[in-house]
């Protein structure tokens, strides 16, 4: 099976902050702390491998997804088609969203 490993850098501090809780999500608190709201980000949506810092292996088919995203915030990436090993084929397989 082949997937895809995607290499990112945001350059910009200000984008950074953004394009993190954009992928990975946040808590958002109204009310002086009184309401908390779990706020979603895309890599809850969908299966992925992070390998370090900013290279993460996603399927196919979320690839676009995620480019999107990072053009978005105007984030420095590289994408190449790789083949998955028996241990990312099970984690990529389990059925987010």
């Amino acid at each position: 099976m082949m997937g895809n490993i995607i290499v990112y850098r945001q350059p910009s501090s200000s984008k950074s902050r953004q394009l993190s809780r954009s992928l990975h999500g946040y808590v958002d608190k109204s009310n002086y702390g009184k309401y908390t709201y779990e706020r979603d980000g895309l890599l809850d949506k969908i299966p992925y491998r992070k390998l370090i810092k900013g290279v993460f292996i996603v399927r196919e088919r979320d690839l676009q997804k995620f480019v999107e995203l990072l053009e978005k915030y105007q984030a420095e990436y590289n994408v190449r088609n790789v083949e998955l090993t028996a241990e990312d084929e099970e984690i990529l397989s389990s059925q987010k969203g």
